[in-house]
């Protein structure tokens, strides 16, 4: 199985979350699977540039990124965050290198321009992919570990979202695509209006939920990351918890998109009824799921 996963820079605070995770992804790797592993590091970040003086602030919810933010940027998601996580991976034995979308011109992107006139400085819409030097190192045997920056095609440095860097590199990477995205964050899944997590949710059934209001915050970043993906032919996208040990496991069951699998968390499909082989439509929960 090919799969892009995303982990959340929350899940990589201490040694011991970045182990746990060093361990997660090894053990899907030794099992003959393909993954390139991309992160954010958003609240490092924060905790950076608070250490700096630099006050960070959101415009729907995308960072506004100044020339210093930029430079915060830079120095977190390619390397403090890059670097304890790779140190990780060496630790339990799994060979990763680290990279940015900078790397060979791996992601290009152009400034996000906001549809009211919303200025976010250098923030990033990512334009073109270029998967040859993660498609090599995976070739050849390594993870690599990809940090959510991107360059222009003038040479500037972009600080792009790392849900949608993740989706770009689904969409675009193995010559084709991905067979699932998996996001990897600190809760459960998605939760319905009555708080009860999701074991499985239809792309049909995503535009009513966003709606409702029930979805907020960074899932509403997600959700639409996810709608984009689906829209592009990525089979399956997963939500879980990454605090959750087996939260990979049923995921890579069998060695393909385990759609009837009891996933630790929320399996996306372009319908409901690709989910589940009974055909069944409405809400479906996961037992014992919650969703901070």
């Amino acid at each position: 199985m090919k799969a892009v996963v995303k982990i959340g820079g929350t899940l990589l605070e201490t040694a011991a979350d970045r182990l746990r995770i060093a361990e997660m992804v090894a053990r899907q790797v030794r099992a003959g699977h393909r993954i390139l592993l991309v992160h954010g590091g958003g609240k490092q970040l924060t905790q950076f540039l608070d250490t700096m003086g630099v006050a960070s602030r959101f415009v729907d919810g995308f960072r506004v990124t100044t020339a210093e933010t930029l430079d915060g940027v830079i120095k977190v998601f390619a390397g403090t965050v890059n670097h304890e996580l790779l140190a990780a991976f060496c630790r339990v034995g799994l060979p990763a290198v680290g990279l940015s979308g900078i790397d060979a011109g791996g992601l290009i992107a152009e400034k996000l321009q906001g549809e009211r006139g919303q200025d976010w400085g250098f923030v990033g819409q990512i334009r073109k992919v270029n998967p040859a030097v993660w498609e090599t190192l995976l070739e050849a045997g390594f993870l690599p570990v990809l940090a959510c920056l991107a360059v222009g095609e003038d040479g500037q440095i972009y600080n792009v979202n790392a849900d949608q860097a993740a989706v770009a590199c689904a969409v675009h990477s193995w010559r084709g695509r991905a067979d699932a995205l998996v996001f990897l964050t600190d809760v459960d899944g998605v939760r319905d209006g009555e708080g009860r997590a999701l074991a499985r949710l239809g792309a049909e059934e995503i535009p009513a939920l966003l709606r409702s209001g029930v979805v907020t915050g960074g899932m509403l970043a997600k959700l639409n990351a996810v709608r984009e993906a689906l829209a592009q032919a990525v089979p399956s996208v997963y939500i879980g918890n990454g605090h959750r040990d087996d939260a990979l496991d049923s995921v890579f069951a069998a060695g393909k998109p385990s759609h009837e699998a009891a996933v630790a968390g929320t399996v996306i499909t372009p319908s409901l009824t690709a989910s589940s082989s009974e055909g069944k439509c409405g809400s479906h929960w996961s037992e014992g799921g919650h969703v901070a």
